[in-house]
């Protein structure tokens, strides 16, 4: 790619953006033979198609053929649904009585899914009936229920079903595979919620004599055994060398500040042109669909010779529409495509030559399989980052070493949340009779059980709790919900998607502007006693930030170690106001009045033994921290609080205390735990590297600051930073738990 730098270096409008390019060597594949236990008419598949498998698919086979729970977790074209499907479909060939249930996140990616799925299967015999959700006619449901072997669904889908068991009992009875793809999007608040979903449905299968294997898929992640540890409360194998190929790949770090006369969109847009006027099919990865359609207007409009050679794709397009640009990919008519996120999971597209990031998408998971689509079977790749304005992105424009090979982050979920817990109970209960030693695993306290009885939709019966609401009991337990206090988005009096109390308060304030599979919507009103927000498109390119003052008692120390300390908060929120952005620029600041939010979670606090007669100092180092989290937990900056005191009430020294914000935690403190120190230097070393004197958007500034950023000290947060670490680092590198929540549902 120097030769393709040196083209650059010749066009006017470069001024050197490149300031990093990074070069990864190829890797050649390493292959095996099938397993020994491949029935014979799966490997004459394999044969008849002159395919050879990976060394990481051959492992996978192998796993499952024996009766192992499997967690595979390579990269993106790593061949990850042919190491499933194919030992899967061979078995159910030889057992004609067996069935499989696929589990995918979304929607649109099961009907990406199923051809693949088909195509196997009918070569070995078996019929992949089709999908089972919310869009099935009704009509087609009892078909699909009493023949199907093979269904896909999601587990939004799977929640609301599993109530009418008996009408799945042929097809559960006979369960030999549960499957879950991309699992490593179950995290968070959605994760823990599909883990006590997890549980449910082993149990359902228990009661009809099914034991299943699990069978996972997952993009590269800081911990997939205790990622699937999580998921199942059971241990799965864990296979994560990968034996695929790899093209040499070139990173290109781009600084937009290197050519502060032009705005970075313009600079996208014309990296864009010189792309396709070299040859290169490239796919731009963008945050938002309202980002999508702009730059790849932008795009025709400046190239209309290529004008139906250049589209946008994005969630929310027609199923045809959606097939028709990935068909176009494929073959290569299509020569430069937009996107939102929605290519980032296993759509088969084939292998670009180029991939553009314009942002961080949140994680390394994210980045790298967006990445991943460029460059297969050997072939180089190109990827260029163009960092938007805040912290992590501008983290990783000065470390880009560890975008690209850096290790990723932990994901964190906590099937233990005990509003989360016992709203799933109460659906355990409706679902089947829920006897008293059920509980016990789940750490179920007696005076917990009782509090159910007392105030819950639960009675005891002979045969064991059970539900007694007048409401479907799933109804009141959305998957990714936390507080039982929910707040309902509409749009057009349709629900786009439940959000706990506290998520409302601090994001679907009245004005603020928020993102549903990438479309841009504005709130018109929130009804906190009625639980809605009305929603209403939004047609400017601009962002919302709430304004948040906190303030954090320390209730219950769990871990206390000089410097460093751990356990229950309890945390008074209060939106004061907004504050309007157009492509990270402010605007607009907007006064609010809502009531505070008060609740109780988990929290981290790092402590200095001296006073610090620079408030400023801590307040910058307080932001800094906060926004570098999810460089090692699976989470958004936004899911963490945090504030900072030179004498804090609860420790009596100068404090700086971060906090998960949703009620009784989801884990990202716990997890933060164990990485202390390496949280506390890497964003010590981010203060060190950024250009500006006084501090910036890029690291200490922040837009929810309920102060207004003041006091603030760039250069006095790094040095309370650095000197924590002099003085406390080697306390914080524990061996904590990786996953945040424990071990899940465990031994259930």
């Amino acid at each position: 790619m120097r030769e393709l730098l040196t083209r650059l270096e010749r066009e006017g409008w470069y001024r050197g953006q490149v300031g990093r390019a990074v070069e990864v060597p190829p890797r050649p594949g390493v292959y095996a033979p099938p397993p020994a236990g491949l029935p014979q008419p799966a490997r004459a598949w394999l044969e008849a198609r002159g395919l050879r498998l990976f060394r990481h698919q051959a492992e996978a086979m192998e796993a499952i053929l024996s009766g192992k729970d499997v967690i595979l977790a390579t990269g993106p074209s790593s061949g990850k649904t042919l190491a499933m499907a194919l030992p899967v479909l061979a078995h159910l060939a030889e057992d004609p009585t067996a069935t499989a249930l696929l589990l995918y996140p979304l929607k649109a990616l099961a009907q990406d899914q199923l051809r693949q799925w088909r195509e196997i299967g009918a070569c070995l015999g078996v019929e992949v009936v089709g999908i089972y959700d919310g869009d099935t006619p009704a009509h087609v449901r009892p078909k699909l229920r009493g023949r199907a072997r093979i269904l896909l669904t999601n587990p939004y889908a799977l929640h609301q079903y599993l109530e009418w068991h008996h009408l799945w009992a042929p097809f559960l009875a006979r369960l030999r595979y549960v499957v879950l793809d991309e699992a490593h999007w179950y995290q968070g608040a959605f994760g823990s919620g599909v883990a006590l979903l997890l549980w449910r449905l082993q149990r359902i299968l228990r009661r009809y004599g099914a034991q299943p294997l699990f069978v996972l898929a997952s993009a590269t992640c800081g911990d997939p055994a205790g990622l699937a540890r999580a998921l199942l409360g059971r241990e799965a194998h864990p296979i994560t060398a990968d034996g695929s190929p790899q093209g040499p790949r070139t990173w290109w770090f781009w600084d937009p500040d290197r050519a502060p006369q032009d705005p970075p969109f313009a600079q996208v847009l014309r990296l864009c042109g010189f792309l396709l006027e070299q040859g290169l099919q490239t796919l731009v990865f963008v945050p938002s669909r309202r980002r999508a359609e702009a730059l790849s207007a932008a795009v025709r409009a400046a190239a209309p010779h290529l004008g139906e050679r250049i589209a946008a794709y994005r969630a929310g397009y027609l199923p045809e529409e959606r097939r028709a640009l990935e068909a176009g990919l494929r073959a290569g008519t299509l020569r430069l495509v937009v996107s939102t996120c929605a290519l980032e999971l296993g759509v088969d597209i084939g292998g670009l030559d180029a991939v553009v990031l314009v942002g961080y998408p949140g994680s390394l998971a994210s980045a790298r399989q967006q990445a991943g689509r460029a460059g297969r079977a050997g072939r180089p790749a190109l990827l260029v980052y163009v960092p938007e304005e805040d912290p992590l992105d501008y983290y990783f424009l000065y470390h880009p070493e560890e975008l690209v090979f850096g290790p990723v982050e932990l994901p964190v979920l906590n099937p233990r949340h005990r509003g989360l817990l016992f709203r799933h109970l109460v659906c355990a209960a409706a679902e089947l009779p829920l006897r008293p030693e059920e509980l016990g695993p789940l750490g179920v306290a007696e005076e917990e059980l009782a509090a159910l009885l007392r105030d819950g939709p639960l009675a005891r019966t002979p045969a064991g709790l059970v539900y007694a609401g007048r409401t479907r009991a799933v109804d009141q337990a959305p998957l990714e919900a936390l507080s039982a206090r929910q707040v309902r988005l509409l749009w057009r009096g349709q629900t786009l998607e439940v959000w706990d109390e506290v998520r409302a308060r601090r994001e679907a304030f009245p004005g603020a502007v928020l993102l549903h599979q990438g479309q841009p919507f504005r709130v018109r009103t929130l009804d906190l006693a009625q639980g809605y927000a009305e929603l209403e498109e939004c047609p400017e390119d601009y962002t919302t930030r709430a304004v948040i003052a906190e303030t954090v008692r320390i209730l219950r120390p769990e871990v206390q170690r000089d410097g460093l300390g751990f356990g229950t908060v309890e945390v008074r929120e209060e939106v004061r106001a907004y504050k309007v952005l157009h492509r990270g620029r402010l605007v607009d600041v907007r006064p609010l009045q809502l009531p505070p939010v008060e609740f109780q979670t988990e929290g981290i606090w790092l402590v200095w033994p001296t006073p610090w007669e620079d408030p400023g100092a801590l307040h910058g180092a307080e932001h800094a921290l906060v926004a570098l989290v999810p460089l090692l937990v699976g989470t958004s900056a936004k899911d963490v609080g945090g504030v900072s005191a030179p004498v804090h009430p609860d420790t009596g020294r100068p404090t700086i205390l971060i906090y998960d914000g949703f009620p009784d935690g989801i884990g990202i403190s716990r997890a933060l735990l164990s990485r202390a120190e390496e949280w506390v230097r890497r964003t010590a070393e981010h203060l060190s590297r950024c250009p500006c004197k006084e501090g910036c958007p890029r690291c200490v500034l922040s837009a929810r600051c309920g102060s207004g950023n003041r006091p603030m000290d760039k250069a006095g947060a790094r040095d309370i930073l650095e000197r924590w670490l002099k003085h406390h680092g080697p306390l914080g590198s524990g061996g904590e738990a990786a996953v945040g929540g424990g071990a899940g549902p465990a031994a259930l």
